[in-house]
């Protein structure tokens, strides 16, 4: 099969730019990984782009690989292609208890128990007919303190499929059967199941503070803030300002209007962060915005926070920057009463939970009908997708294998 990787770095910080297309051999189905899936589509992600340009952080990662190579992706929409009899029984629980059964699913489940269908022979045909699948793609170990104490996004042994082990980057991938989200044909679109890893960044980050009535600066018109702004304003918040850093390519910020922004500043030049500063003082009798949700992974990013967020906010940090930053403690956080707090991945699985309902009552509409998936390619000119995204020519790029 066709497989998109990344050669272990040898000698980190030490890595090269770019990937490659190669043949692999399929994987297999095993007790640890039961669950085969042809892919159908993938989403380019932020940690895959670093990958590609072989940043530092992700070579410092990757060192330790006990192979010499890894086939990258973990965005996906696949199908159910194969299952591993320790993978049967968990795969008919999730069926069981799918929400909303269509008439389809009721008649194939017809009152049986997990047991029961999990050695109906029809079981894998009926999947891949009937359902989309894709995954939580952080593997958790379900052991440690974080899992005990239902914070499983941040187990201590996190194993990032794709990144640490091989991904959706290829024609199939396996996944344990615990991982896998079902997704009835129909339900949601291809092209957004494709991402929905990425979109559950934003929800996760959004679900972290009351949002109702509130104020939202949000820092960054990627895919996560774009997709943060719309579920901001699905939760409630009452005003919403975004910012970007603006060239030549995709308009950004005009996507963001899309999706629901009262406002949006080019923070590139003076006169767009003074704009900030006025419509935010404005909008908030002088006090500065609820919450701010960070997703530029751009330090300069930090500054903008900090001075439009009001005493007692919110500072909600999902972007990766570089290198370090100083920050006053004393004045900027501990005297203004700031809540600091990093998001990670995904509540496993109240945020998929969320993602879900969010899209059936309009996001998945509001996604499509923004222009936020710029291009859709197939994996073969991986290099163009990712380019286009260096270049800031690319929002969302989606390959398929």
């Amino acid at each position: 099969m066709i497989a998109l990787i990344k050669r272990k770095p040898t000698n980190p910080p030490q890595w090269y730019r770019g990937l490659e297309l190669i043949d692999r051999p399929e994987p297999q189905v095993s007790p640890e990984r039961p669950v085969k899936v042809k892919v159908v589509s993938t989403g380019i992600c932020g940690t895959d782009v670093g990958v590609y340009l072989g940043k530092d952080s992700l070579a410092k990662s990757l060192a330790n690989l006990k192979q010499d190579m890894v086939t990258l992706g973990h965005e996906f929409c696949g199908e159910v292609v194969d299952i591993h009899q320790s993978g049967q029984e968990p795969i008919a629980e999730l069926l069981l208890h799918y929400p909303n059964q269509s008439e389809a699913i009721k008649k194939f489940i017809a009152n049986r128990s997990a047991q029961i269908m999990a050695s109906d022979p029809r079981l894998i045909e009926f999947l891949g007919q009937n359902f989309y699948v894709t995954a939580e793609m952080h593997f958790t170990c379900g052991q440690c303190l974080q899992c005990r104490i239902g914070e499983e996004h941040l187990c201590q042994a996190t194993i990032g499929k794709g990144l640490h082990e091989d991904g959706a980057y290829a024609s199939y991938m396996v996944a344990p059967a615990n991982r896998l989200v079902l997704i009835e044909k129909g339900e949601i679109p291809p092209q957004i199941i494709s991402f929905m890893d990425a979109i559950g960044n934003a929800v996760h980050t959004a679900q972290s503070v009351d949002l109702v009535g509130k104020t939202v600066l949000i820092t960054g018109a990627g895919v996560q803030g774009l997709a943060s702004c719309a579920v901001a304003r699905q939760l409630g918040a009452d005003k919403i300002f975004i910012t970007d850093v603006v060239g030549n390519g995709i308009d950004k910020l005009g996507i963001a209007k899309k999706m629901g922004a009262d406002a949006v500043f080019n923070v590139s030049t003076e006169a767009g962060d003074k704009a900030l500063r006025e419509q935010v003082q404005s909008a908030t009798g002088n006090t500065g915005v609820d919450a701010v949700f960070e997703m530029s992974g751009n330090y300069a990013a930090y500054n903008t926070a900090l001075a439009n967020i009001r005493l007692g906010g919110v500072f909600l940090l999902l972007g990766l920057p570089a290198g370090k930053f100083e920050l006053d403690f004393t004045n900027q956080v501990i005297f203004k009463g700031l809540r600091l707090q990093g998001i990670y991945g995904r509540r496993v699985f109240d945020t998929w939970n969320l993602m879900r309902y969010l899209l059936a009552k309009g996001l998945k509409e509001k996604i499509l009908e923004s222009g936020m998936i710029t291009h859709e390619l197939p994996l073969s000119e991986y290099q163009k997708g990712f380019e286009a995204i260096v270049n800031g020519e690319a929002i969302k790029v989606l390959l398929k294998p």
